[in-house]
């Protein structure tokens, strides 16, 4: 599933493949580099009392309600919506990622009933085992606003029998304002994500229609650049030692995308030698693969041998 949307489905909001190897039963997906991570580990490490700025948060939730708008436009839908999955790269640009549990929209008037997820994001109609469909991602969204706001999600502390009784209780998560007050339009946009009923539940795209002025609040990229990633570790300052001389090749030109493109227009010898692969192109296989993909699958199967 993941490998299948990543390489069909192109949103500027959602990760996309590179391309997809298969080596004997293992799937290497290649992906850009979101250089700063997930937005869990972000709020972590700099803002462990939640981001209060609602200009951020109205940007985040407008990317991730055109990810999922997009994937529900093309049959598809998440499941594990949160902070985790939201990965942010260096220009500020923000993509919702991890399709391992995503599936496709059945027909109309079918639901699903696979118990699939993360518990304190999961929708009720999940936990409860009753069917569902595309709005539990925005169940999932509402959790992942407060989580972002108010820096953990509402049922992080909840054992899994507590979080059931939540699940089965009419009662819903809402913002914390201890120490910061919200603004009305945000807590109308986190409670419309977070009705129980799903058939009350809007979409993605009536969220958008409907909650156009906590909407418009959103900035552009720099603006998340500003004020979300600066003073942020990349994965450059986190991981150096992580990875070995041929990995760095990969990941330490200043822009990921671009040095992917060189390496495509280099010939095949050069990036044998680079990668250290002894055996050139030379039997035409790869021909409709950028060369370094070539090169980096040969690599693959001589590291299995």
């Amino acid at each position: 599933n993941e490998a299948n949307i990543m390489s069909k489905i192109v949103h500027p909001n959602l990760i996309q493949a590179y391309a997809v190897i298969v080596v004997d039963c293992t799937a290497y997906i290649i992906m850009p580099l979101m250089l700063y991570g997930d937005l869990s580990k972000i709020i972590a490490f700099k803002f462990s009392k939640g981001i209060h700025d609602e200009n951020v948060l109205a940007t985040i939730m407008k990317y991730c309600l055109n990810a999922i708008n997009c994937l529900n436009d093309n049959n598809w839908f998440h499941r594990d919506v949160k902070a985790s999955n939201i990965l942010l790269d260096k220009d500020g640009s923000c993509r919702l990622g991890d399709y391992g549990v995503s599936t496709i929209i059945k027909e109309e008037g079918k639901c699903n009933n696979t118990y699939v997820g993360s518990l304190c994001w999961m929708a009720p109609e999940i936990a409860l085992n009753l069917e569902y469909n595309y709005k539990i991602d925005i169940w999932s969204l509402g959790i992942t606003a407060i989580e972002i706001a108010n820096g953990k999600a509402p049922y992080k502390d909840l054992s899994p029998t507590q979080f059931l009784e939540e699940a089965q209780s009419p009662r819903i998560p809402t913002l914390k304002e201890d120490n910061w007050k919200f603004s009305d339009e945000f807590k109308n946009f986190v409670k419309s994500c977070l009705v129980k009923d799903p058939n009350l539940r809007p979409s993605a795209k009536e969220l958008l229609e409907n909650h156009k002025k906590f909407l418009d609040k959103a900035k552009n990229k720099e603006y998340i650049v500003e004020k979300v990633l600066k003073g942020c570790l990349n994965l450059h300052e986190i991981f150096p030692k992580m990875l070995n001389e041929k990995e760095q090749y990969f990941v330490k030109s200043e822009n990921i995308d671009n040095n992917l493109d060189k390496m495509a227009k280099r010939t095949s010898g050069e990036i044998d030698d680079e990668l250290g692969v002894d055996e050139k192109i030379s039997d035409g296989t790869d021909e409709n693969k950028p060369r370094f993909l070539g090169a980096l699958q040969r690599k693959l199967n001589k590291n299995n041998r």
